[in-house]
């Protein structure tokens, strides 16, 4: 069965003035659908810039991705767009919304990218699953906390994607919210969606299938 999300010899390279940094030096990984995997490490360990990789924000300088079946690796920037709108959502620390749009007008954005019609059925499915019916006109500053983080969960969800990657999905909610988050995401996982929680918090460790802990950009227990 094809992997849901296949890294293979990720390097990934930065540097400032006659100083190289390498963020990821070799980074394999394979992840089935319906798998969640929590990826541990300190700050500073490269596991955003794995995330990035791994969603075709950021092209490593070797290696490559395949994001259900498709390469989305050192594409034309259209095709990554196009590829990850459709089959990846994407779940970031500093939230994936635009504070100019309401809730809806975010989900709308996110179809529109994935040339996905669905409209206002799927947008209706993702906030009741979340728990946010009657929020969709809602802007993000009126929202708490915990249901910006679910905000943008159902941003991420809307386009039913094959794989979610998150960065630090619950670093600024409380316990409680923190433990909703999880169930949601756990949920999403029984669906058959692979996903990919890069984090700090031993609650979400627990919830996970597999833990990978990165250090140096090298990947152990893949």
């Amino acid at each position: 069965m094809t992997p849901a999300l296949e890294a293979h010899d990720l390097y990934r390279f930065y540097h400032v003035g006659d100083e190289e940094t390498l963020a990821l030096r070799g980074v394999s990984l394979s992840i089935s659908a319906g798998e969640t995997v929590a990826v541990i490490g300190p700050s500073g360990s490269g596991k955003s810039t794995l995330i990035n990789c791994l969603a075709g924000l950021d092209d490593p300088d070797g290696g490559w991705v395949m994001v259900s079946g498709h390469r989305i690796t050192r594409r034309p920037q259209r095709d990554q767009s196009r590829l990850r709108a459709r089959h990846v959502g994407i779940l970031l620390q500093s939230r994936n919304l635009q504070d100019h749009l309401t809730i809806g007008e975010n989900m709308f954005a996110a179809l529109f990218l994935a040339g996905n019609l669905g409209g206002r059925t799927y947008i209706h499915a993702a906030l009741e699953a979340v728990g946010l019916l009657g929020r969709a006109e809602a802007f993000p500053d009126q929202l708490s906390g915990g249901e910006l983080a679910r905000a943008s969960l159902a941003v991420a969800l809307v386009n039913d994607p094959t794989v979610l990657l998150a960065d630090e999905p619950t670093a600024e909610v409380d316990a409680e919210n923190e433990g909703a988050l999880l169930g949601l995401l756990v949920d999403r996982a029984r669906g058959g969606c692979a996903t990919v929680i890069v984090t700090h918090s031993a609650a979400v460790a627990a919830v996970a299938d597999r833990v990978l802990n990165l250090i140096d950009g090298r990947l152990d227990g893949a």
